[in-house]
C-alpha cells in the first residue's frame, strides 16, 4: 500500500503518464492522533480564550467548556471641571478623556462595564454613587478624587462606607492610586490625570482584573533591550515611561517622549509601550531597559 503522498500540482501529466518527484515513506502523511495523545490537556484552566485555543477546541469537537463569566465593572469618573466631548468648556474645565480611555482597557480585558454619569465633588454624592455601585457590581473602579485636595472627596466616603487598603504609590506616573472596598465589594481609585489614569489602569489594575477572571498568567513578562536615551536623575519613585521601538543601524532600542506629563495622552498614542526605569536608578544610553509592549497589557 501507498505509505507517501505527493501534491497534485507537483506532479507533470503527460499522456497516460505521471512523472512524480522523489518521495520519502510518510511525505505529506497526517497519521490519526499525531497532533495530541489520547488523555492529554489541551488547554490548562485559567488561561484565557484567545482565537487560537477556540479553534483548537472545535479541531477536537468541544462545543461546549465551563468559562468564568465576564466580571461586571462599574466605572465611575470624578470631578467638577469635567465635561462630556461635545459639550462647551468654560475656563478651568476640561474633557472627560478617562471615561473613554478606561472603557476601552476594560473592554479589551472583557469586563461587562457600566458607565456611570459624571461624579461631582461632593461627599454626600459619592457616598451614594458607590453605595449603588457596591450593591450590583463585582468591583468598582473611579478615576479622579483620591488626591489631596479639599475637593477629593472620594476617599472619605471609602472609608465611611467600607475600608481603605491603600493610598499611593512610589511610581511616576500614578502615585495618587488607591484601594479598597466599599460594603465588601473591591474598589480601584485611579488617578485623575489622564496618562496617570491610563497607565496605572495597565499595570495596577489589569492583573487584578484577570485575575478576578480566572486567569493564572496575569503578568507581562519585559522585554530587555537597549535604551536610545539617558535618564540621568534618579528618582525615588519607579518610572513608567510612554515609550516606542525604533530600528536603528539593524537593531531595536527604546525612545522616549519627549514629554512625560501625567496629563498628555498624546505621549500614549505615540508610544507602543512602556519603558520601565527602577527607582534611586540611573541609565546610560545604549543600556538594557525593561519594555512592556501596549499589544501584550491590552490584548
Amino acid at each position: 500500500g501507498a505509505d507517501a503522498v505527493v501534491a497534485q500540482e507537483n506532479c507533470r501529466i503527460e499522456g497516460d503518464r505521471i512523472w512524480l518527484p522523489a518521495v520519502n515513506a510518510g511525505d505529506n502523511v497526517r497519521c490519526l492522533g499525531e497532533e495530541t495523545a489520547a488523555g492529554e490537556r489541551l488547554i490548562d484552566a485559567g488561561k484565557r480564550l484567545r482565537p487560537q485555543e477556540l479553534g483548537l477546541l472545535a479541531t477536537f469537537g468541544v462545543a461546549r467548556v465551563k468559562v468564568y463569566r465576564r466580571l461586571r465593572v462599574a466605572l465611575l469618573s470624578s470631578g467638577n471641571e469635567l465635561r462630556e466631548p461635545g459639550e462647551p468648556l468654560d475656563a478651568g474645565q476640561i474633557y472627560n478623556s478617562n471615561r473613554y480611555s478606561l472603557l476601552g482597557v476594560l473592554q479589551s480585558l472583557g469586563c461587562e462595564v457600566h458607565d456611570y454619569p459624571i461624579l461631582i465633588d461632593d461627599l454626600g454624592a459619592s457616598r451614594d454613587a458607590l453605595a449603588d455601585a457596591a450593591s450590583r457590581f463585582d468591583l468598582i473602579i473611579t478615576s479622579g478624587g483620591v488626591s489631596v485636595g479639599e475637593e477629593d472627596h472620594l476617599k472619605q466616603a471609602i472609608r465611611e462606607l467600607g475600608e481603605l487598603h491603600l493610598w499611593r504609590l512610589a511610581i511616576q506616573p500614578g502615585k495618587p492610586l488607591a484601594f479598597g472596598e466599599v460594603n465588601g465589594t473591591p474598589w480601584i481609585g485611579l488617578p485623575g490625570n489622564p496618562a496617570a489614569a491610563l497607565v496605572t489602569s495597565l499595570v495596577v489594575a489589569r492583573p487584578f482584573l484577570l485575575r478576578a477572571q480566572g486567569c493564572t498568567q496575569v503578568q507581562v513578562t519585559p522585554l530587555r533591550l537597549p535604551a536610545g536615551f539617558a535618564w540621568r536623575k534618579a528618582n525615588v519613585r519607579q518610572q513608567f515611561l510612554r515609550a516606542r521601538l525604533e530600528a536603528v543601524d539593524g537593531r531595536l532600542e527604546v525612545r522616549l517622549f519627549p514629554r512625560q506629563g501625567s496629563a498628555m495622552l498624546t505621549s500614549a498614542t505615540w508610544a507602543d509601550g512602556l519603558a520601565i526605569v527602577e527607582c534611586q536608578r540611573t541609565l546610560a544610553e545604549g543600556e538594557l531597559v525593561q519594555y512592556l509592549p501596549f499589544s501584550e497589557l491590552l490584548g
